[in-house]
């Protein structure tokens, strides 16, 4: 009987203790940080790309054999070099026939311009046009002298022909009175003639002068045009001589070669892209960021640019624009998002960096110093929005609600609810409870 009891006094305090050593055991294995005080700072992180603001693309100016260009990529222009030519010949050829065709047009043109022989003839003609009227008008005043005459012999005879019925005149007398007055008419009908012929002459001499204007008229049309043509010859020999100028393309910068379109010797219409060059020293860094981070950019912003290829793995720069128009792009998990570029120019370049090359940024928007920071994985938030974390105290965890200052993707600024070395459970799963006891891993 004693026996028994003893049993189950044992078994009642096996059960006890085993019930005590249960409730003393931990309900959760938990991994925690403690919360440090130091420098924060508010980032936004993107993929980013270099790039040249200028590029200089050099075409072919007009249609041509292009010669062989020998520069390649990277190699160093200088302002002034030759960095590809056409071939001379043809344009040289073209330049002597503009200028052929501008002397034949001149030697026709001072042809044309010489009215020396045509003043000359218009002085002879003019003085026989005045000659000819002058004999017109002595004509005239000679058939009125033979008028005068013919008519006076006619009144003679008939006078003569009266005294002969008389007997009072000579029939000798009146047959000389009649031949006088034949001689006299004949005589006046000859100078009329005369007369007719002279201004049927006098009418002809004014169609000479008449016909030197007209045919200087003539000449100084045909010299408006011979200028004229002129004129476009010469506008063809400047455009010639330029395209012979311009036949010899050289560096407008001095810079590098970032590509080259052609390089063999071939003929090529105008415009055909030839090389680019650029300047290094103005390579600039753009970063897509998504319009939402961009609000809190602004220019100035320092930035953290790395990479693997750059020496000690990173160098630094500054917020040089921030574009202010959007656009929209879709993710590589298809996500369409809107995104700014962001133009970041280098403190110092590196000297092995060159344009469209792949580089990671870090723009720095925000910083405060000798701040309590605690990891953003430490963080969760309630229905409210409003920020918790789990602090262990006691070997248990206390739901501790936080006033959060600036925040990266790692790290946040505790203004309220936690102090340096306090610690806080990473990563806490949706098991834990406030005054729960846990061991820390």
């Amino acid at each position: 009987m004693n026996t028994k009891r003893i049993l189950i006094v044992a078994g009642l305090v096996l059960v006890v203790a085993l019930i005590g050593w249960q409730s003393m055991q931990p309900e959760a294995v938990v991994e925690t940080v403690a919360i440090r005080k130091g420098e924060i700072r508010a980032f936004v992180e993107e993929r980013a790309i270099t790039r040249l603001p200028h590029t200089y693309l050099i075409s072919n100016p007009i249609a041509g054999w292009l010669e062989r260009i020998d520069l390649r990529e990277g190699d160093a222009v200088k302002q002034g070099q030759t960095v590809a030519r056409l071939e001379l010949n043809d344009l040289q050829d073209r330049v002597s026939q503009a200028q052929q065709r501008i002397a034949i047009l001149e030697t026709k043109l001072a042809k044309e311009s010489d009215h020396r022989l045509e003043d000359n003839m218009m002085v002879e003609t003019l003085a026989t046009v005045q000659a000819i009227d002058e004999t017109v008008r002595a004509a005239e005043a000679k058939i009125e002298a033979s008028q005068a005459i013919a008519e006076f012999a006619q009144s003679e005879a008939t006078r003569l022909r009266g005294l002969i019925e008389r007997d009072a005149a000579s029939k000798r007398e009146y047959r000389q009175a009649e031949t006088e007055a034949r001689r006299a008419t004949a005589e006046y009908r000859g100078d009329q003639l005369e007369l007719a012929a002279l201004k049927t002459l006098a009418a002809v001499s004014y169609i000479g002068p008449k016909f030197i204007r007209d045919y200087k008229d003539r000449k100084s049309f045909e010299q408006q045009q011979l200028e004229r043509e002129l004129d476009e010859a010469r506008v063809e020999l400047d455009l010639q001589r330029r395209n012979l100028q311009r036949a010899t393309m050289t560096s407008p910068i001095d810079g590098v070669v970032l590509s080259r379109q052609q390089t063999r010797r071939q003929y090529l219409n105008a415009g055909t892209p030839l090389l680019t060059l650029g300047r290094l020293e103005e390579l600039e860094v753009v970063a897509e960021v998504l319009t939402e981070r961009a609000l809190a950019l602004s220019v100035g912003n320092p930035v953290e640019i790395s990479g693997t290829g750059l020496p000690g793995g990173s160098t630094r720069g500054r917020v040089m624009r921030i574009f202010p128009e959007g656009f929209k792009k879709v993710s590589s998990l298809g996500v369409e998002q809107q995104r700014v570029p962001v133009v970041i120019a280098f403190d110092d370049r590196p000297q092995s960096l060159g344009a469209e090359y792949r580089v990671d940024v870090k723009i720095i928007h925000a910083a405060v110093e000798d701040a309590v920071i605690i990891p953003r994985s430490a963080l969760f938030r309630d229905a409210d929005g409003q920020w918790h974390t789990f602090v262990i105290r006691a070997n248990t965890v206390q739901e501790q609600i936080l006033t959060l200052g600036i925040m990266n993707d790692h790290e946040a600024e505790v203004q309220e609810g936690v102090n340096e070395n306090d610690r806080v459970v990473i990563a806490p799963s949706r098991e834990l409870r406030d005054g729960m006891k846990v061991r820390e891993d």
